[in-house]
């Protein structure tokens, strides 16, 4: 339970403030609009309704304590890959790193160090009511035009999208889709009927993000 809480009390944290940054670089300013977009009262109020009245919610929220959870997140920040993809965050201003170890300190993961060169209402139910409650609420449309404003007014920006189409970020996402605890969470999905096919598709067409099939 005070796991749970806390991880919920992280969620509403990250989502409310702004970006940690280093004071340097425009790509913060792009992401920042963003998430200025999102209605974060009403994310994290679906948040502890689910948290608090669904049993399926409870049982992911638990499942993130486990081991396997743990080990997977473990696994994935040693990728070489990662390591390549958060430097270029961190070089572009954002300080990537203390988002990432507040996740870390939730999970009581060890955290990660930083580059040297740096300075330091009725909720439909189930984990599928919940990702499409989230949706529900989310200025897609928005946030849709902004990304296409941004491709083509921001370096930072469409330098960041092109770090997602890169091949080094194409092996984060083949490795990790192959992982033994990445497939395990992929069958949770699947038999909560969540539709991992939209999902896969609105990657590829939104960040260029590719998923492997097999």
């Amino acid at each position: 339970m005070k796991f749970a809480l806390g991880l919920l009390a992280l969620v509403a944290t990250t989502s409310a403030f702004e970006i940690p940054n280093f004071g340097r670089g425009e790509l913060r300013f792009d992401i920042q609009e963003f998430i200025d977009l999102v209605p974060v009262n009403k994310i994290v109020q679906i948040t502890l309704q689910y948290f608090t009245e669904d049993k399926d919610f409870q049982r992911m929220v638990e499942y993130f304590r486990s081991e396997g959870f743990k080990q997977l997140i473990q696994d994935v920040e040693a990728l070489p890959e990662i390591k390549v993809f958060m430097d270029y965050i961190h070089d572009a201003g954002i300080d990537i790193y203390k988002m990432v170890n507040k996740l870390n300190s939730a999970l009581k993961l060890p955290l990660l160090t930083p580059p040297s060169y740096f300075i330091d209402t009725y909720i439909t139910g189930g984990i599928k009511g919940f990702i499409q409650d989230i949706l529900n609420v989310l200025p897609r449309q928005q946030l849709r035009d902004l990304y296409e404003k941004k491709l083509t007014t921001s370096k930072a920006f469409a330098d960041l999208i092109a770090q997602l189409k890169s091949d080094n970020f194409q092996q984060i996402v083949n490795k990790v889709y192959v992982h033994e605890k990445f497939q395990e969470l992929l069958t949770h999905a699947r038999a909560e009927g969540i539709d991992l096919v939209a999902i896969k598709d609105l990657l590829e067409v939104l960040w260029g993000i590719r998923i492997p099939t097999y």
